[in-house]
């Protein structure tokens, strides 16, 4: 993959949350991609399409927060999504920085905000990412392992190829 494929956010979510269904969480809420060229009605019906909720279950969307928060009895996921652009290195450094900040925003949240049957469930964060050469080398260079096992933080990373992703565990190498 070059840097410079452009692989669309929404892509990912979707991955990502394919990853999150097979490990048994139902996924609660989306932050669908929004700005210049996107189509939020678009993304949010291919989200439709791609899961099959429960009759009569409806996620969120939301504006802000995580892109996708997936729950079960013993698991509470918030994963930050990015895809990539055609823009330059310098562009997707700072897309990588803005997800990386935004997932660390998401430590030490409340889980009194969780249903009852979840109250107990392990805090993971996730970082979805396509797994192109500016991505992987600011991963190496930048998220260590020290801090992806404190933070319980797991790189998620976007195969184009298969449009699936590879989980990176905190205790696992790039």
């Amino acid at each position: 993959m070059t840097d410079y494929q452009v692989i669309p956010e929404i892509d990912i979510i979707i991955a990502t949350g394919h990853f999150l269904a097979q490990r048994g969480l139902q996924l609660d809420q989306f932050s669908v991609p929004r700005g210049k060229g996107m189509d939020t009605k678009s993304a949010k019906n291919r989200i439709f399409r791609a899961f099959c909720f429960t009759p009569g279950f409806v996620p969120y969307f939301v504006n802000e927060g995580p892109d996708i928060i997936g729950t079960s009895e013993t698991e509470w996921w918030q994963i930050e999504c990015k895809g990539s652009g055609s823009g330059k290195p310098q562009t997707q450094r700072n897309n990588f920085d803005r997800a990386l900040a935004s997932v660390g925003s998401y430590y030490g949240e409340d889980t009194k905000q969780l249903p009852e049957q979840c109250r107990n469930a392990r805090a993971y964060l996730g970082l979805a990412l396509p797994a192109s050469p500016t991505y992987l080398n600011e991963l190496k260079r930048r998220v260590r392992q020290a801090l992806r096992e404190i933070l319980n933080l797991w790189v998620l990373l976007y195969q184009p190829e298969s449009k699936s992703i590879r989980a990176v565990s905190p205790e696992d190498s790039y």
